[in-house]
C-alpha cells in the first residue's frame, strides 16, 4: 500500500487587497530584463555598461528576495531566502568587481574594484568563520 503525498503551493488570499498575477512577476522580470540588457550592451562593446546593468539587476533581485514575500517574487524564490539573497549578492558583486576592474582604468577605478575585491573577501571570511564557531559549539565535526 503507498502513501501519495500531496503537495500544495502556498498561494496569496485572493481578495480585493490581493495583488494581480502579473504583479507577482515584476521583481523577476526587471531582474530578467537588467540582464539581458546588460548582455545586449556588452554585445555592443559597452563592456562596463553592460556589467554594471548585470550587477545592479542582480542586486536588485536580492533586495526583493530579502523584503518581498514569496507570494509576490515569481521565479526569484527558488530555495530559502538566505540562500537566494547570498547567491544573487555574492554573483552580484563578483560581476560589479568584473565591470570595475576591466582596462582601461583609472586609478580611482582600480582603487574601487579593490575595495570591491576586499569586501568580498572579507564577508566571505566572516562567514566561514562565523560557521566554524556555529559547528564547534553545535559539536558536530567540522
Amino acid at each position: 500500500m503507498s502513501t501519495q503525498v500531496h503537495r500544495r503551493r502556498r498561494r496569496a488570499p485572493r481578495g480585493k487587497s490581493a495583488a494581480p498575477q502579473w504583479l507577482a512577476r515584476l521583481p523577476y522580470l526587471i531582474v530578467l530584463s537588467g540582464v539581458g540588457g546588460g548582455l545586449a550592451l556588452c554585445a555592443l562593446n559597452y563592456f562596463r555598461k553592460g556589467s554594471g546593468l548585470m550587477a545592479a539587476a542582480l542586486l536588485f533581485g536580492a533586495l526583493a528576495r530579502l523584503l518581498l514575500p514569496e507570494s509576490q517574487l515569481g521565479l526569484l524564490a527558488v530555495r530559502s531566502r538566505q540562500i537566494d539573497c547570498w547567491t544573487l549578492v555574492i554573483l552580484g558583486e563578483m560581476v560589479a568587481f568584473v565591470a570595475l576592474s576591466i582596462p582601461p582604468m583609472n586609478k580611482t577605478g582600480l582603487i574601487g574594484a579593490g575595495a570591491f575585491g576586499v569586501l568580498i573577501a572579507l564577508v566571505m571570511l566572516a562567514r566561514g568563520a562565523r560557521l566554524l564557531l556555529a559547528r564547534r559549539r553545535d559539536g558536530s565535526p567540522g
